[in-house]
C-alpha cells in the first residue's frame, strides 16, 4: 500500500525566462512612455494658450453704465446661459469659516434653517446676560456696503423663541430701521414670527416694550412707525418698518418698477436719518430676498459713484460674510433687471434694447 517517493531533479532553460521577462517590461514601458509624451506636450500646450472662452470665469470686472445693457443681452442668450454660468461660480465659492457659535448646542434652537448659520468673525454679538449660556447669540451678520463693512445687518425673520432677542438686536445696535421681505406666512408654512404689536396695544420683550405708533398701507409695501422703550433706563428709540409684501419665497417679484421704488424711498430714509446704528434687513433665512435687496442699494450707489457696477463681485463680497447671499440664479438675474431698469428710467441707457427686464416666468422659479 505504499512506496517509496522517486527523487526528481527539475532544470529550466533561463534563456526563455530572461527574454520573457524583457519583452513583458518593455510591453509595458512603451505605453507608460507615450501616455508621459503626450501629457508633458498637453501641458506645455496649455502653458502657451490661453483656456478656450467660456471657461474662463472674469466675472469679477466692473461694467461700465453704457455697456451695461450689452452686458445683460449676451448673458440672457440661449436661456441665460451667462448669468448660469455666473451664478455656478458663485455657487463653487466655499467658504470654509468657523460658525462653532451658531453650531454650539444651547444656540441650535435658535436657528430657524440648519444651513443658514452666521460665521463667526461677522457675526453680530449681543450682551451676554449673565449665568445664560448662548444669550449672545442670534443669527445675525454684520454685511458690508459701499465703503463700511458694517453698513448693514442681516438676519433671519424672529421665530417665536427669538423674537425677544431681536429686539434686544434693535436696542443694543440702536437701529432705527428695519426691512422686513416676508410675510409671516407664505404658502401655508410660517415663515416669521409676527414681531410687532397689531394694534395700540403693546408688546412687551424682557425690559423692552414695542409700540405701533402708526402706519402707511401701500399697495406693494407697508411702512410702520414703531417706539422702542427700555423700561429699566427709561429711554426710547424711535424706529421704523419697511415691509415689501408681494416678494415670493425663492423667487422675485413680478417687475423691477415697484421694488426700485421701494429701494428709493428706503434709500431716501437712510439718508436723512444718519444717527443709529445699521439698518437691519430680514426675509426668511435672511439670505435669499436680503442678499438681493442689500446688493441693488449698494449697487445702485456704486452706479452713481463711479458709473460703474460690478454685481459679481460684491455678491461674492456678501457671501463671505454670510452664506448664501442671493439665494437662487433668478434673484441674480433679477437683479442684474433692476440695475439696468434703473439705468433706463435715468436716460442713460436706451429702453428699447431688446432686454426683458420684466419677466413673469422668474415669479414662481
Amino acid at each position: 500500500m505504499r512506496a517509496p517517493s522517486a527523487s526528481v531533479t527539475c532544470r529550466t532553460e533561463n534563456t526563455g525566462v530572461i527574454v520573457g521577462a524583457i519583452l513583458g517590461v518593455t510591453l509595458f514601458l512603451i505605453p507608460v512612455g507615450l501616455l508621459i509624451f503626450f501629457l508633458k506636450k498637453r501641458h506645455e500646450k496649455s502653458q502657451r494658450e490661453p483656456a478656450p472662452r467660456g471657461l474662463v470665469f472674469s466675472f469679477s470686472q466692473d461694467i461700465l453704465a453704457e455697456d451695461f445693457a450689452d452686458h445683460v443681452g449676451k448673458n440672457e442668450k440661449d436661456s441665460n446661459f451667462g448669468f448660469e454660468e455666473q451664478y455656478q461660480q458663485l455657487a463653487l465659492e466655499t467658504h470654509s469659516q468657523s460658525q462653532t457659535v451658531a453650531l454650539a448646542p444651547e444656540n441650535s434652537a435658535k436657528n430657524r434653517y440648519r444651513n443658514v448659520l452666521p460665521y463667526d468673525w461677522s457675526r453680530v454679538p449681543l450682551k451676554a446676560i449673565q449665568e445664560e449660556p448662548g444669550s449672545d447669540y442670534i443669527n445675525a451678520s454684520f454685511m458690508p456696503g459701499l465703503e463700511d463693512p458694517q453698513e448693514f445687518i442681516a438676519t433671519q425673520g424672529p421665530l417665536l423663541q427669538t423674537v425677544g432677542d431681536f429686539w434686544r438686536l434693535v436696542w443694543e445696535q440702536q437701529s432705527r430701521t428695519l426691512v422686513m421681505l416676508t410675510n409671516c406666512v407664505e404658502s401655508g408654512q410660517v415663515k416669521c414670527e409676527h414681531y410687532w404689536p397689531l394694534d395700540a396695544k403693546p408688546c412687551r420683550h424682557g425690559h423692552l416694550q414695542v409700540m405701533l405708533e402708526g402706519e402707511e398701507v401701500l399697495e406693494d409695501w407697508t411702512v410702520r412707525d414703531l417706539t422702542l422703550r427700555h423700561m429699566q433706563e427709561q429711554k426710547t428709540l424711535p424706529v421704523r418698518q419697511f415691509h415689501y409684501v408681494t416678494w415670493p419665497d425663492h423667487g422675485v417679484p413680478h417687475s423691477t418698477d415697484p421694488m426700485l421704488a421701494f429701494r428709493k424711498v428706503l434709500r431716501q430714509w437712510l439718508d436723512q436719518t444718519t444717527e443709529g446704528g445699521p439698518p437691519i434687513v430680514h426675509c426668511s433665512a435672511g439670505v435669499g430676498r436680503t442678499g438681493t435687496l442689500i446688493a441693488l442699494d449698494v449697487l445702485l450707489r456704486q452706479l452713481d459713484r463711479d458709473q460703474r457696477v460690478g454685481p459679481f463681485s460684491y455678491v461674492q463680497k456678501m457671501r463671505e460674510s454670510r452664506p448664501l447671499m442671493v439665494q437662487t440664479e433668478a434673484q441674480y438675474v433679477f437683479l442684474h433687471h433692476c440695475i439696468l431698469r434703473f439705468l433706463q428710467q435715468s436716460g442713460r441707457v436706451p429702453t428699447d434694447n431688446g432686454v426683458a427686464y420684466e419677466n413673469p416666468l422668474y415669479e414662481n422659479v
